[in-house]
């Protein structure tokens, strides 16, 4: 008898459809890939995306938060490269990184200082970081005096150069270009030192799959592995992870009945529904909203709220969609359950965010 999931909720994954996934882009790109795994594997867990990129003959992995290296390493990805993607201030957890054998990112002249006080016996594998107008860490573009400091740290290895694109994802490439022409102004300016940069590395998973110019030496494709990308991708990706959910209850509401917090939803006659565990901890109905906004992601909110008000979250049981009825809960939410054969332990399925924290999976 197959295994079973034990959750009431869970998000169903086919490894067979990461592998297809990692596969297509390796080979649709043509140049070595870093398997980007941060975000947990964006939802489908950091072990289990690195095993798809590690099928494509993918032997560099990166990641975002130190635990996440660590997370691979205990998971048996000891041979791979593992590249953390942000810089490191603390002592005691560079010092874990260095044992593990972590790749680490230079931010800048006193970020190399400090790796170097701390390399020990042997130098300290470093990919270089620059800012090209992400804005988040990395040497600015025209500090090549800092950039120059940093490759005359001594104990430190200088096996790569990296930047970040910050609008790929968008119509037009004016920005993405734009970014690229920094970059390659750095590597020339550096270049005309005698410095060696190592492996060159920009494009994230939109850039890498939209504009050939910017793969240079490798890519780092993170989201296109899960096949959820903002833009159409131009090869074959199958969209990765289903979230299912059980009914653990179904009941009548008559009219006048109220449910949910705040008592939102009055019944207007009486209603037939059934409880579905799922809600927001699922990431089921959360809206993405810009913190900041331009007057283009204002008109942006606002459609986005017309569009939620005209048509609320709903459910799928087969070919019927089912409205929520009322406010989604926490955990469990009350769905129209009128014209179907719905009881307890009926699975549904849902649209939920990914990268909404939820520890229960079930692989396939």
């Amino acid at each position: 008898m197959a295994e079973q999931p034990l959750s009431s909720c869970y998000l169903e994954i086919s490894r067979e459809d990461l592998a297809f996934n990692a596969k297509a882009i390796a080979e649709y790109v043509g140049v070595p890939v870093i398997g980007v795994v941060k975000c947990d594997g964006y939802g489908v867990s950091g072990p289990e995306a690195a095993r798809a990129w590690v099928s494509a003959g993918v032997s560099m992995l990166a990641v975002s938060d130190p635990a996440e290296a660590f997370a691979l390493r205990e998971a048996g990805y000891t041979q791979q490269d593992i590249l953390l993607l942000a810089p490191v201030g603390d002592p005691d957890l560079l010092s874990a990184l260095l044992e593990a054998g972590i790749i680490l990112t230079v931010s800048g002249p006193a970020c190399a200082r400090f790796y170097a006080a701390h390399a020990g016996d042997k130098p300290v594998r470093v990919h270089v970081a620059v800012d090209t107008g992400m804005g988040r860490f990395g040497s600015r573009w025209t500090d090549t005096e800092g950039l120059l400091e940093v490759y005359r740290t001594e104990n430190l290895s200088f096996e790569g150069i990296f930047s970040h694109f910050a609008a790929s994802f968008e119509a037009g490439n004016t920005q993405t270009m734009l970014q690229l022409g920094r970059f390659q102004e750095v590597l020339s300016a550096l270049e005309a030192q005698g410095v060696q940069v190592g492996l060159r590395h920009m494009a994230n998973s939109c850039a890498a799959l939209r504009f050939p110019e910017t793969r240079l030496d490798a890519v780092r494709v993170g989201s296109a592995l899960i096949g959820r990308l903002p833009v159409k991708a131009p090869v074959e990706l199958r969209r990765v992870g289903v979230f299912k959910a059980r009914v653990v209850d179904r009941r009548v509401l008559p009219k006048g009945d109220t449910t949910g917090y705040s008592s939102i939803a009055k019944m207007k006659k009486d209603t037939d529904v059934a409880v579905v565990a799922i809600g927001r901890h699922n990431g089921f109905g959360l809206v993405k909203r810009p913190e900041r906004l331009r007057p283009l992601d204002l008109l942006r909110a606002v459609k986005q709220a017309l569009d939620l008000y005209r048509h609320p979250p709903v459910v799928r049981y087969g070919d019927k969609l089912l409205p929520v009825v009322g406010r989604i809960g926490t955990q469990y939410t009350l769905v129209n359950a009128a014209g179907t054969d719905l009881s307890p332990g009926s699975v549904v399925t849902a649209e939920v965010d990914m990268l909404f924290p939820n520890p229960h999976r079930y692989y396939i």
